[in-house]
């Protein structure tokens, strides 16, 4: 029998729940192991840093109490102080409210001004689709499991509505400016790439479903205006397409073919749609280490039992290559014309701008674009490089040890030195959790239980640490200043990592940079924010 490996947790998020659970109520994990993005099988490494938040214990529930220590007079007492209280506090925000204090800096619980947060325009599902009762933006445009509820391409913002388990799509452009709807198309289980030039946002809208699986079986793509989303080329083909992506002059599509696991790639002219190369990866090595049975989707799907692609992503790396990450093995192509590079075991993905870098069971591996092993290092792995998938993915690798520390490793020579941070990781659910690293414009950060580090861009160390900031979303560049967290920020000195403010946008589910903007998405709204 073969040794069974050791495999990544928490390789990337699962999608962030849509609403708080009332007291008593019980969060179902979609991957029915009762934590959050649970390992495939073999020894859980992490949960995902960034999400930690997101499954606290409920609070409000019964709690414990020793008995016979309770007395009714003692009861009275607290609940009489605590309608005061509340008294107190309902009359100073009518106050606040009335004043328009509310909307001005203030102090903030840790004793930090509050940045002052402006919606400049808001939508919400039900402003878009008076059709449907209770419709949803659907999050992941183009099925990348790093995909977002917003595109932006070509001057607009490229989202989808529909019902909660994505049926009854349509595609809407808005004005990034204003909100105003510029226009919308009814198409079929859509999906769209994230990154199309002026010349045309080109889409795969579902022609009909495979009847057992609820799956796409024929599809039409669309190369779409984006001044007012009418069709300039269409072409009608078969597949069981899962994600989409666009990699220099190609479209590049994603199939997860039945019965699985059987993954297929392959890839059309974006101008006029043709097929330009097809690799059907169901013979390779490993094949079926991309598949699981575990059910951690960013985008809703049909209900179904059995293999699916474990959390897909699409990366443009090297020089004219595009990868298929997905479960514990990356398919690495030449984009122009469908060569297989190779396809190693790698279940964490990095492109340093002079090679590859890969997790393995016991350490990593780098590669060189052509596909050669150069360097093998046990012991220390990568830790999970978070970027917002646009463009070229380069990065800089970070590497962890097993108390989540960052170590330092000679990329050229793949060297092994010692630590230059303190432990980072941490526990969650009876799991262990590692840091994660950021990369934001020409800065990396990471961030873990020990703090959130910025590095120093020339060598292993750490520029500053403020051991405070211990989770985060994708961090945001605010001038001289870097927003760190996720429902709660906390703005940092870009240069010392002192904390200055907080703010809290209360805006969407999340609140991310989208070019010179940042918004804030999620399925009940989008906004255009002001901070500052």
């Amino acid at each position: 029998m073969a040794e069974q490996q050791p495999q990544e947790f928490g390789d990337g998020p699962a999608e962030r729940p849509d609403r708080w659970l009332a007291p008593g109520e019980h969060a179902e994990n979609p991957a029915g192991s009762g934590i959050p993005n649970a390992p495939q099988s073999g020894d859980p490494t992490s949960v995902p840093e960034r999400y930690r938040p997101n499954f606290r214990p409920v609070r409000g529930g019964r709690g414990m109490r020793s008995p016979g220590r309770t007395r009714i007079g003692g009861r009275i007492g607290i609940v009489v102080l605590l309608v005061l209280a509340a008294i107190t506090i309902a009359g100073v925000i009518s106050n606040l409210n009335r004043s328009g204090e509310v909307d001005r800096p203030r102090p903030s619980a840790t004793g930090f001004k509050e940045l002052p947060t402006k919606i400049n325009w808001k939508v919400e599902p039900a402003q878009l689709r008076s059709d449907l009762t209770e419709p949803r933006f659907i999050s992941s445009v183009d099925g990348d499991f790093s995909g977002s509820y917003v595109a932006a391409t070509a001057d607009v913002w490229l989202t989808i509505t529909g019902r909660e388990n994505a049926t009854d799509t349509m595609v809407h452009a808005l004005n990034p400016q204003t909100g105003k709807e510029i226009w919308h198309r009814r198409l079929d289980g859509v999906l769209c790439d994230a990154e199309a030039p002026a010349s045309g946002i080109v889409c795969a809208s579902v022609l009909s479903r495979d009847p057992q699986t609820g799956l796409g079986t024929r599809w039409r793509l669309h190369r779409i205006d984006p001044a007012d989303g009418s069709d300039r080329k269409t072409a009608d083909i078969n597949g069981w397409l899962t994600a989409v992506h666009r990699s220099g002059n190609q479209f590049i599509v994603l199939e997860q073919r039945q019965p699985a696991p059987h993954a297929v790639v392959r890839a059309f002219d974006v101008k006029d749609l043709t097929p330009r190369w097809s690799r059907d990866l169901l013979r390779q090595p490993g094949q079926a280490e991309m598949f699981s049975e575990n059910r951690i989707i960013k985008r809703p799907e049909p209900e179904r039992q059995g293999l699916a692609l474990d959390r897909p992503r699409f990366r443009d790396v090297g020089h004219g290559l595009v990868a298929v990450w997905a479960g514990q093995r990356t398919a690495f192509f030449n984009a122009a014309s469908g060569k297989l590079i190779m396809m190693p075991h790698c279940s964490r993905l990095v492109d340093d701008g002079q090679r590859l870098w890969c997790n393995e069971p016991a350490g990593a591996a780098s590669y060189s674009y052509n596909g050669k092993l150069l360097h093998r290092i046990l012991g220390p792995r990568l830790a999970f490089p978070y970027d917002n998938g646009i463009g070229v993915d380069r990065n800089r690798p970070i590497f962890l040890n097993d108390s989540g520390a960052p170590v330092s490793v000679d990329l050229k020579t793949g060297t092994v030195g010692g630590a230059y941070g303190g432990p980072g990781a941490g526990s969650a659910f009876g799991m262990k959790t590692m840091p994660s690293a950021y990369t934001v414009g020409r800065y990396t950060f990471l961030v873990g239980e020990g703090g959130a580090m910025l590095l120093d861009p020339k060598q292993d160390r750490a520029a500053w640490l403020n051991p405070a900031a211990t989770h985060t979303d994708l961090p945001i560049l605010l001038g001289d200043r870097v927003l760190v967290g996720d429902f709660h920020w906390t703005v940092l000195d870009l240069a010392t990592g002192k904390q200055q403010a907080t703010v809290h946008p209360d805006a969407g589910l999340y609140t991310v940079a989208i070019g010179d903007h940042v918004a804030g998405i999620g399925p009940d709204k989008i906004s255009d924010l002001q901070l500052g």
